[in-house]
């Protein structure tokens, strides 16, 4: 879902090949913001979000864009600066015993008014309005009913377009003033719905474009297509997060550091501390690295362009991920890995039953399940000591030193957490947000693996064992990705 900004030229609001709504409202009343959350997009170059009033000086045109073409336009209009000194000028205009005024009234008035060089930004917000755009009410239903949007609602009326009311909920709890807020828009406009655009989540955002089908039944076709292809696109950025995230945790599981020392030198002992320690520094700050660079490629693909990722609390220089707390909080629990461990030995040997056309009598499920239940289960809750490898290096002399990976059977969970904690952040950050550019890691207060479902939890860890012993053949791959489909999915229902 990517918008295109065109700041149009009177005339050239509305066009009859796309749905159109112009976003309308007092000054401050969160429009800019409805439509950065709603249409994905944190520039302040092309939506401007500021604690300053008035910051919409003129119309400004924003196209929803699916797979190449534009679905929806809005319109941010300035906001009403002067509504109930407008109405009293179209009352007065449209004289007494003719009935409500309408479209001929007000386009009377926008002529009198430019002419006048009076009323210029009801003016201007009223432009789209006239050419036929719909209409997005935003208000604050934190803020009471004053004359001057019953003033503004009854304008909106005189053009009889089609009209939803957005009430913008800013924080938790209901509004005090929401009652009075749909008591008087109930009587104004087709639909009232309550949207909080610091908070909104996907779901949230097509409900919202949904209920756009619901005030004018003739763009009703054209808008299930295009929610067709919002899910699609949904769809297909999940497929893109699960396909980086499984590279991040195949290159962690593959990740080797390699330092070299003399064996003759003065302190050969205090010479491989040195290098040991060098390496598991270089380890952990490349896994470090990898985390962050996984985290910004998913903040690309959901449109968070003006945000980075800084380190995951547990994966920066003091080797947190080395700490028996960073365990504790992460990955699996004993009884997890014991189970997933067990089951997986279980295929490994039911594979071997199969290449021996049964003659084994099923004991190879058994001894595998009983083995890598067994692994698990010992090694489940041992802080991640790096294995080490030594080399001799060849005529020169002197040695090399290989870390990595770490022994435990809980790493490769441990990572997926941290990358899964990282896509629920992602979801969660609204675009209207503004001034904290950086994505800071957190350390989860519960696992997300820990309540991936069994099936789930077996072809990942089947996967994983595949990478961990080169063995990461396509069926294997292929299954641990749609695990991770599957898992993205479930974090987005739950938000």
């Amino acid at each position: 879902m990517r918008p295109t900004n065109d700041a149009a030229s009177p005339g050239a609001w509305v066009t009859d090949a796309v749905p159109c709504f112009a976003v309308v409202g007092k000054v401050n009343m969160g429009k800019s913001a409805v439509l950065a959350t709603l249409l994905e997009e944190d520039d302040d170059r092309i939506i401007r979000i500021s604690p300053e009033p008035g910051e919409t000086t003129r119309c400004q045109r924003l196209s929803l864009v699916l797979d190449g073409d534009e679905r929806l336009r809005f319109i941010d209009t300035p906001g009403f600066q002067q509504p109930i000194e407008a109405l009293r000028a179209i009352r007065i205009l449209h004289g007494d015993g003719h009935g409500t005024p309408g479209l001929d009234t007000l386009r009377a008035f926008v002529a009198q008014s430019r002419k006048a060089k009076m009323f210029e930004d009801e003016c201007r917000l009223l432009e789209p309005l006239l050419e036929g755009a719909g209409i997005l009410y935003v208000v604050d239903p934190g803020v009471p009913v004053y004359d001057s949007f019953l003033a503004e609602i009854e304008i909106l009326r005189f053009t009889g377009r089609a009209r939803l009311a957005l009430l913008n909920q800013r924080g938790t709890g209901k509004p005090a003033h929401e009652p009075a807020w749909r008591e008087h828009l109930g009587k104004a406009f087709n639909l009232v719905r309550a949207f909080d655009a610091h908070r909104a989540r996907f779901a949230a955002r097509r409900d919202l474009l949904a209920a756009l089908n619901q005030i004018d039944e003739r763009d009703r076709d054209h808008l299930d297509a295009t929610m067709a292809l919002l899910d699609a696109e949904w769809q297909q950025r999940r497929e893109q997060a699960a396909e980086h995230i499984q590279s991040f945790l195949r290159a962690a599981l593959r990740l080797r550091e390699h330092a070299h020392y003399a064996e003759d030198g003065p302190a050969p002992a205090s010479a491989r501390r040195e290098a040991v320690q060098q390496a598991s520094r270089r380890y952990f700050e490349r896994i470090s690295a990898m985390e962050r660079e996984t985290a910004d490629a998913l903040l690309g693909i959901y449109r968070h362009t003006a945000v980075q990722a800084q380190a995951m609390a547990g994966f920066g220089e003091d080797l947190d991920l080395a700490s028996d707390e960073t365990w504790r909080r992460l990955g699996l629990t004993r009884q997890q890995l014991t189970w997933v461990g067990a089951a997986v030995g279980a295929g490994a040997g039911i594979g071997l039953d199969a290449a021996t056309l049964g003659h084994s009598l099923g004991i190879g499920a058994l001894i595998g399940g009983l083995s890598g239940g067994a692994l698990a289960f010992f090694k489940g809750d041992v802080i991640p000591t790096l294995k080490l490898d030594m080399a001799r290096l060849g005529p020169l002399g002197g040695r090399r030193v290989t870390l990595g990976p770490p022994r435990n059977a809980n790493f490769a969970w441990v990572l997926l957490d941290s990358v899964l904690i990282r896509y629920r952040q992602i979801l969660s950050r609204a675009h209207a947000r503004r001034g904290d550019g950086a994505l800071a890691g957190e350390v989860a207060t519960e696992s997300i693996a820990r309540r991936l479902p069994g099936d789930r939890q077996k072809a990942l860890a089947r996967w994983f064992r595949g990478v961990a012993r080169d063995r990461d053949d396509e069926e294997r791959s292929s299954a641990g990705w749609a695990a991770l489909v599957e898992t993205l999915e479930a974090i987005e229902r739950d938000l």
